[in-house]
């Protein structure tokens, strides 16, 4: 039995609306958007386009060109009937679009995305630093497998350890969100050239800033940026 069978390419799909559909209306089905680029009749068999730049009628905000864009179906557009939806930069309960590529002030009725397909986001290693990664709590590891933050919070004298690096261009933030005391961190491997392996944070808010880099066939940590934290070797 064949496993797979060619249909059509993926800048469009079929649809067929059960109530007729304007042209340039936005659908959205699941996590799945597109835009009616002709008027589809109810019950008739239609396309509506994944792929493209379009001008598309957005809410109150300033869009900055590169913005993640996503569609609010309840929201209000500029200039236009309240509710009847609007794209927005806010992910919280929308659809992803795709980028704005040119930007757009925040009284501006449209903005010019370029439509992208569905896209799966989650937290890796290749994510930024507002990724929240869990403080292990007294004598824990430290975990190593996504980019991230750590808000570390300590009730007295505390350890944690930190193991290599997951990859390279791994980035970590360590710092103290609550000080009850001192949190030494032992790492596996040196984190800066002088071979220092050891991190003292004294005080709340001090922060360090580490990368991982390739040392040889191995993985290692890297000092990026340090703000009151003490720097040991032991």
């Amino acid at each position: 039995m064949t496993q797979a069978r060619y249909v059509q390419d993926d800048e469009s799909i079929d649809y067929t609306p059960s109530s007729a559909v304007e042209a340039g209306q936005v659908v959205v089905q699941g996590s799945v958007l597109g835009i009616a680029k002709i008027p589809i009749a109810a019950n008739a068999l239609g396309a509506l386009a994944v792929e493209g730049i379009f001008d598309v009628a957005k809410a109150t905000g300033a869009v900055n060109l590169g913005a993640a864009v996503y569609w609010d179906a309840d929201g209000s557009p500029v200039g236009g009937t309240a509710g009847t939806g609007a794209a927005t930069t806010s992910s919280s309960g929308n659809t992803f679009m795709g980028f704005a590529i040119v930007a757009a002030e925040s009284g501006d009725a449209t903005v010019r995305v370029m439509l992208l397909k569905p896209i799966t986001v989650s937290n890796t290693i290749h994510m930024d630093l507002t990724n929240e990664i869990a403080d292990p709590g007294n004598a824990g590891a430290v975990p190593v497998t996504d980019s991230g933050h750590v808000d570390i919070v300590t009730a007295g004298a505390e350890t944690r350890t930190l193991a290599a690096p997951t990859d390279i261009g791994q980035v970590l933030l360590l710092s103290m969100k609550t000080d009850g005391g001192n949190c030494v961190i032992t790492c596996a491997t040196g984190i800066n050239q002088t071979g220092n392996n050891t991190i003292t944070m004294n005080d709340a808010a001090d922060s360090i800033l580490l990368v991982g880099v390739a040392s040889g066939s191995n993985k290692r940590w890297r000092v990026v940026a340090n703000d009151g934290c003490s720097l040991s070797t032991v």
